[in-house]
């Protein structure tokens, strides 16, 4: 036997009521005066015995009456009768989205997001689903709901448990939009290919960075009915001191200086540090070390000092911290590519301003990387580099001539072919050894380029509709080439008129471009245009491996700025070359097209702050937030909600009060009864 509302029982203390009344002795009603007691002094009876309770038994009865009454209003129940039923509540569709990046490396940290995450594991019944995301500069899924329900259900929380026990933290940055983007396309996907309905909950268990990417989410639909419970980790330690890469002093020429930027936040328990400077290669210090102060907030730099004779590339530590995660700098010196440009043609065409290559030799005279050496030669002789990787042909070339281009073509090198006569058409035959080249007049003297293929490399940077306008350009030609039907070089750009202006042709391991056309300004407006500069320089940067890469970058943008299939990567500490990108700092050796240089990864600078997100920010951004933190509703509670919820359904079935009402009726009429029969003998008494 159980009751519903146990409070109702309290209402059995008024059988006190009863009680008192049955011990009252109450005085009688009517009084009768005699003439004789008239004047008499009155005095109250004097009892001679003690009180008793009259009428046990009716005093019982109501006593019984009024506990009945009570114990019916507190709505009891069997609930030994009918066992208690399962939970019908509807499954859980759970996404965690657990943090990767690499604050997450901080000490404990990672240990306590692993914990919490298989605590949920293990809270999941069959019938509920689980997807895990790692979030970091990209989101992946690690667990999908598909995977989790093909596993089997005594199996899964083991199958999942040892999967994140393998996981590590990345080097990256925090993109949680990106995670939390995936988390919803996880959970609509869910409601799109199935039929039973589910309880939507995505928990987010991150260490919640103020520097962590989350502007993504603003304005997004979440799935209806879905909650969002942020879970957030601390690492043993309240702060962090982080390095982070500003850039050279001086130049090549002069004492050259590195500039560190040291960025601090959070409770730090030491402010001295010590910063290093060390051959990458030998670990040899170089220098002595230099002692830092640090406090709560900074963001200041400080010049260390190159010595002369060191080439690089460099290390830089800092010492004192508690985190040493981000307490390593790599440094690589600046690499320019270096060009040797053979050109074959008149040695006064380089100082004559109506010849070509006037304007290539000026255009050329500025660049940084690559930086261009102009060689001069009528003619390829024997004496002339093999080393060339541009080779400009801006004449006739003679048989001797382009058996030594083609070679130096099929060997790598990359040639620029200028057509700015028809007796220049037998060379680019020969050259391209093919036949049927030829050329014929037009009656057009001002062309125009028309149609330009911009998914060439060498096109490409002006594929911008802001840029890709050509059409003011002008050329002064009377003449257009016709290639044979089979013919191994593609047009790449096209007159106006629909001849060829710009073709491309592979010998080898290397690539031969002819202009159709004079760049000489009598002949043309392309030399003095603003596109021939830029168009110029990327020609050239393709022959040394693609436009200009940065020697010094974070992990984060190793896929946007080292994309090329034809990267060969080598750790400091390695013997070979690999394909595969590096994933971790350090000091790599980069090797594109026969030509090497360092370059240095290191960890964001954004996950040395510890600083975090307030709750605010997550609601201005409309995030369905059940709570602050995550706090797990426990089995305990479950079971207790089941509870109810069963007895609720016992008492509603079994409707025991109803008979104890029907009781205490009958109880009350035999009250009522045995009341009105004392009451008459009482009175035929008193008559």
């Amino acid at each position: 036997m159980n009751v519903l509302s146990p409070w109702f029982l309290a209402g059995a203390a008024l059988i006190v009521g009863p009680i008192l009344f049955h011990l009252i002795k109450r005085a009688t009603k009517d009084r009768i005066r005699f003439s004789a007691t008239q004047f008499l002094k009155e005095s109250p009876p004097k009892l001679q015995r003690k009180s008793r309770i009259q009428n046990p038994w009716l005093l019982l009865l109501r006593c019984l009456i009024v506990a009945l009454l009570a114990f019916a209003f507190a709505r009891p129940f069997l609930d030994s009768n009918i066992p208690i039923a399962p939970s019908v509540s509807p499954p859980n569709a759970l996404v965690i989205v657990l943090d990767t990046s690499a604050s997450m490396r901080r000490e404990g940290a990672w240990e306590i997001a692993i914990r919490k995450t298989i605590d949920q594991l293990e809270k999941l019944e069959s019938q509920d689903r689980l997807s895990i995301i790692s979030a970091s500069n990209t989101a992946r899924p690690l667990i999908t709901f598909d995977r989790w329900k093909d596993w089997p259900p005594n199996e899964r929380s083991v199958l999942a448990a040892n999967l994140l026990n393998t996981l590590e933290p990345s080097w990256q940055s925090t993109r949680i939009d990106d995670a939390l983007e995936l988390a919803i396309a996880e959970l609509e996907q869910l409601r799109d290919n199935s039929t039973f309905d589910s309880k939507k909950r995505v928990l987010l268990v991150s260490d919640f960075q103020k520097s962590s990417k989350i502007a993504g989410i603003a304005g997004r639909e979440w799935p209806e009915d879905c909650i969002l419970e942020l879970a957030s980790i601390r690492g043993a330690q309240a702060g962090n001191t982080g390095l982070r890469w500003l850039g050279w002093t001086g130049d090549e020429s002069s004492k050259r200086s590195m500039r560190i930027g040291i960025q601090s936040s959070g409770q730090l328990e030491a402010t001295e540090h010590t910063l290093s400077l060390f051959d990458a290669r030998s670990g040899t210090a170089l220098g002595d070390p230099k002692t830092v102060y640090s406090s709560p907030g900074d963001d200041r730099m400080l010049l260390l000092d190159i010595p002369e004779n060191a080439e690089g590339p460099f290390k830089v530590e800092l010492t004192g911290d508690a985190e040493p995660f981000d307490n390593t700098l790599f440094v690589a010196q600046e690499a320019p590519r270096n060009i040797s440009l053979n050109y074959y043609g008149s040695e006064e065409n380089a100082d004559n301003s109506k010849q070509s290559a006037f304007y290539l030799k000026r255009a050329t005279a500025g660049w940084s990387d690559p930086i261009v050496s102009f060689e001069q030669g009528a003619k390829a002789t024997k004496t002339s580099s093999p080393s060339s990787n541009v080779i400009v042909i801006d004449s006739e070339l003679d048989r001797d001539s382009v058996k030594t281009v083609r070679s130096r073509i099929e060997a790598g090198s990359n040639a620029l072919m200028l057509i700015s006569g028809t007796n220049r058409i037998d060379s680019l035959g020969a050259l391209l050894n093919e036949t049927g080249w030829s050329t014929r007049s037009t009656d057009r003297d001002d062309s125009r380029l028309g149609t330009i293929d911009f998914q060439h490399p060498a096109f490409a940077l002006f594929a911008d509709p802001r840029f890709s306008d050509f059409s003011r350009i002008r050329f002064w030609h009377t003449f257009a080439v016709n290639p044979p039907n089979t013919t191994n070089a593609s047009i790449i750009a096209s007159y106006d008129d629909g001849a060829p202006a710009v073709l491309e042709a592979t010998i080898g391991e290397g690539t031969v471009t002819v202009w159709i056309g004079d760049w000489a300004p009598q002949k043309s407006q392309w030399a003095l245009s603003s596109k021939f500069v830029p168009w110029l320089q990327r020609l050239f940067e393709i022959s040394v491996g693609g436009p200009d890469q940065p020697n010094m970058a974070e992990l984060d943008e190793v896929a946007t700025l080292f994309a090329s299939n034809q990267s060969s990567w080598k750790p400091i500490d390695a013997n070979t070359f690999s394909s595969d990108s590096p994933t971790q700092p350090g000091l790599y050796q980069l090797q594109t097209n026969r030509t090497e240089r360092w370059v240095a990864f290191n960890t964001p600078i954004e996950e040395s702050e510890w600083d975090t997100h307030p709750i605010e920010d997550w609601e201005r951004l409309g995030a369905p937030l059940d709570n602050p933190f995550a706090k797990p509703e426990t089995m305990d509670t479950d079971d207790s909600d089941r509870r109810f919820e069963n007895a609720v359904e016992l008492e509603s079935q079994q409707q025991l009060w109803r008979w104890m009402i029907i009781v205490v009726a009958a109880m009350l009429a035999i009250e009522s009864l045995i009341a009105k029969r004392l009451q008459t003998r009482k009175n035929g008494i008193a008559a």
